[in-house]
């Protein structure tokens, strides 16, 4: 079997590449032109270079494919329509050149916030991307499976952790919007990256979509704790009601900085993330830790 990795120079892709290696699979992974973390991929790997959002770069990378695993996605961008060109058009790329090229299954990683009740332009993007996925499916015949992870946590990964644990770390007297009530499940990275290459193998996910979390409620107030005790440090958190957090946009320069809206900021904070196990454990034998396991 090959199997072909968009995105797959990343942290989570990179680690995904090993894992199917281990399990037999023979990969290719799709990076853009000049990507330089391609030569981290172990030697077994196959690379093409190719931009999702162009379509005429992709055809030469889907040929003689059996399994897509789409990973290629932004995750954070303040730049107006980057969101629908990259996550929901390069998508509807990938899906296109996959169905040209009679792969049979393709395996979307898409985010647990598409589930909040309102959806920030990131969420909505993924929830597109999903839509395509499924209509693929219905049109064409295309075996799919779709996965939302959580918040991710290790080995490099976790874009928005980090800028959480950075922010956190950074003032001896820190600001949490709702007081860091919302709870989160987090996902060990190397758990996730065993889930995602479960799904895509699994007779059982076709045609599914499964949450992939951590085994643990933690609330973002929690989590603060965690970082700092980890750090030797005890800085002191003032909740901030939720009318002051929404108008202070200064917020999302404290947490995220540059690359973040106010909007993308806020809504970890107001949103809860934790979906249920049972599907994931049941067909994928998928059987998490918590990355705040002491």
């Amino acid at each position: 079997m090959l199997a072909l990795v968009t995105g797959g120079a990343g942290v989570v892709g990179k680690a995904l590449c090993r894992e199917l290696l281990q399990r037999g699979v023979c990969v290719r992974v799709l990076t853009l032109p000049g990507d330089t973390l391609a030569k981290f991929l172990p030697p077994e790997v196959e690379v093409f270079y190719g931009d999702v959002t162009d379509p005429s770069t992709l055809k030469s990378a889907f040929d003689g494919v059996d399994l897509v695993y789409h990973l290629a996605a932004i995750l954070l961008s303040t730049k107006k329509g980057s969101f629908d060109r990259i996550n929901t058009g390069g998508t509807q790329n990938v899906v296109d050149a996959a169905v040209a090229a009679g792969v049979k299954r393709l395996l979307y990683v898409s985010s647990i916030s598409v589930t909040y009740p309102v959806l920030t332009e990131y969420g909505q993007s993924k929830l597109n991307g999903e839509a395509i996925v499924k209509a693929a499916g219905e049109k064409s015949g295309l075996q799919w499976s779709i996965v939302r992870p959580t918040l991710v946590i290790g080995d490099g990964g976790g874009i928005e952790f980090k800028m959480y644990a950075d922010y956190v770390k950074r003032f001896p007297v820190y600001m949490l919007p709702g007081g860091g009530k919302a709870l989160k499940k987090p996902v060990r990275s190397v758990d996730l990256v065993k889930g995602i290459a479960s799904a895509g193998l699994s007779d059982k996910a076709v045609g599914k979509t499964y949450a992939l979390c951590g085994s643990k409620d933690v609330s973002m107030a929690q989590m603060a704790k965690f970082v700092l005790k980890q750090a030797g440090m005890h800085h002191l958190m003032i909740p901030l009601p939720w009318w002051i957090s929404k108008k202070l946009a200064v917020l999302k320069s404290w947490v995220g900085g540059k690359p973040v809206t106010a909007e993308q900021a806020l809504a970890g904070f107001l949103y809860d993330a934790v979906p249920s196990l049972d599907a994931a454990s049941r067909d994928l034998d998928y059987h998490p830790g918590s990355p705040f396991e002491e």
